[in-house]
């Protein structure tokens, strides 16, 4: 009998198993419409600390989750601030932690629909010291989680298919100036922003694994009545 009542459990968890996996999708994809600067990086009078700020960008979405006909116009608003003392990674490669919040909606101000918006730690800003201004003075910001904190919310998109693992990440190109460590920060700069977010889904359980989590589920009833006899 306890033999029955291992095989029923395993059997359960198994099938419980397969209805939560699920992979990682792209929820949205944008970019600002402007083709000038509209994100600005501040480091502050002791250069110990960098904030990023950009507020209103219009922004075109181009991808987004829940089937709603793309391309459509937004506002994107971005707040962050350096947790960490930036560091050269490889001689050239800068990388700083950042820690903030966003929020992609229809209207101004967060206003309106939200699209998707949400907070992220343990992001990390990251670009090349010596990349020229053919480049554009690239500069990417990217969290997921893990390892780090992503909390995605959404009026359109199911919280369902907001799980972890997720990722948040904008890419920052034209910088006014080259990427570098200003004291023990990255130093400022000013540039245009563009950007995606994935999450994963709960997974719809496949015919076989809800076959397994019945056979499961009747193992332990069965064992149950064996009990109560």
């Amino acid at each position: 009998m306890k033999k029955l009542a291992l095989l029923a459990t395993t059997a359960a968890f198994v099938g419980l198993s397969a209805i939560a996996q699920a992979a990682p999708i792209t929820i949205i994809t944008w970019a600002q419409n402007a083709t000038g600067n509209t994100v600005t990086a501040t480091a502050n009078g002791g250069n110990t600390q960098t904030s990023l700020t950009g507020n209103d960008v219009a922004i075109t979405v181009s991808g987004y989750e829940d089937g709603v006909p793309t391309p459509f116009q937004a506002f994107l608003n971005l707040n962050a601030n350096s947790t960490g003392s930036a560091s050269l990674v490889g001689g050239d490669d800068i990388r700083q932690a950042f820690a903030g919040s966003f929020t992609i909606t229809s209207g101004m101000g967060g206003s309106g629909i939200n699209y998707l918006s949400g907070s992220f730690s343990d992001i990390a800003l990251g670009g090349s010291r010596i990349a020229g201004p053919a480049e554009g003075f690239q500069v990417s910001l990217i969290a997921s989680d893990p390892p780090g904190t992503v909390n995605l919310t959404s009026d359109r998109i199911a919280a369902a298919n907001l799980q972890d693992p997720s990722a948040i990440g904008f890419t920052f190109t034209a910088l006014t100036q080259a990427f570098n460590i200003c004291g023990s920060t990255v130093c400022s700069f000013t540039a245009s922003v563009s950007g995606n977010a994935s999450a994963s889904q709960v997974a719809v359980p496949a015919p076989a694994g809800l076959a397994f989590l019945g056979l499961g589920l009747l193992g332990l009833a069965a064992v149950r009545r064996k009990v109560a006899a």
